[in-house]
């Protein structure tokens, strides 16, 4: 028995653009990833985290692979389905914890400038009711940033 499989140019253009997507989702994964590692892993440490985190993705790999004929196709993209799902999570928990921080930061700079700028500015303890412009901005921020390298 001969199974004959007949597709249409919908299909095809389907699948033709499903196949742009995954190939741009994956194009855009590689520089992305590499960014993340360089900012989140220290040099001294980065070949062994990225190794132990290759033992779990080689084993869901070979799972899939070794089950493949009880699992089939659905159960295949099923499974790759949930893993996405899981790093899309891990994704938005990562950025959601990267913005607090920034908050925190841009409160204590402020602070910091605040505190820099009046004591700079001003040798006595009242607020000062003058306007601060770029210019002392600018001042101040050097300033700060020599403090802080030196």
């Amino acid at each position: 028995m001969t199974t004959h499989i007949v597709a249409t140019s919908m299909d095809i253009a389907g699948l033709i653009m499903g196949f742009f997507a995954f190939e741009a989702c994956v194009g855009m994964y590689f520089p992305m990833i590499g960014t993340m590692r360089s900012k989140y892993l220290p040099d001294s440490h980065r070949s062994v985290i990225m190794s132990l985190y290759a033992i779990p993705l080689n084993v869901l790999v070979v799972s899939v692979f070794l089950f493949a004929g009880r699992l089939g196709t659905a159960g295949a993209f099923a499974v790759t389905t949930v893993a996405l799902a899981a790093a899309t999570i891990c994704m938005i928990l990562l950025r959601r914890r990267r913005s607090q921080e920034a908050r925190r930061n841009l409160k204590r700079l402020g602070s910091a400038f605040r505190k820099t700028y009046y004591a700079k500015a001003f040798s006595n303890k009242a607020r000062p009711r003058t306007r601060i412009t770029n210019s002392s901005m600018i001042e101040v921020v050097k300033s700060m940033r020599m403090s802080v390298a030196y």
